[in-house]
């Protein structure tokens, strides 16, 4: 698992959590449909992942993603560019930074 700290006050970037660079394997299953994908994921915060998919997915799209050890959210597709797409996860970013405190560092958790 490789980890690398990205500042997210860059340009038009501008994020209130800050996300960590990761290489990770996942699995989203669609709410609506119950299809299953896999993906790698590139970057993730306590709101939500960048990741790759094997095929593109529309905006507004609901998944259950399955990030780490059973770890599961459900998510929305907020932007897709091809097969790279934005999720958004739907809790709170409040009570994702409890769920997360032992796969993300202290300082993604604490917000701006």
């Amino acid at each position: 698992m490789t980890q690398k700290t990205v500042t997210d006050f860059a340009g038009d970037d501008q994020r209130r959590f800050q996300r960590i660079s990761v290489l990770w394997n996942g699995e989203c299953s669609s709410e609506d449909s119950g299809m299953s994908s896999k993906c790698v994921i590139f970057d993730i915060s306590v709101n939500g992942v960048r990741a790759r998919f094997e095929q593109g997915l529309a905006v507004g799209t609901r998944l259950v993603i399955n990030i780490s050890n059973g770890v599961q959210f459900i998510s929305e597709v907020v932007w897709s560019r091809g097969q790279v797409v934005g999720l958004r996860f739907k809790d709170s970013p409040e009570k994702l930074a409890s769920i997360m405190a032992g796969i993300l560092p202290l300082r993604c958790l604490e917000f701006i």
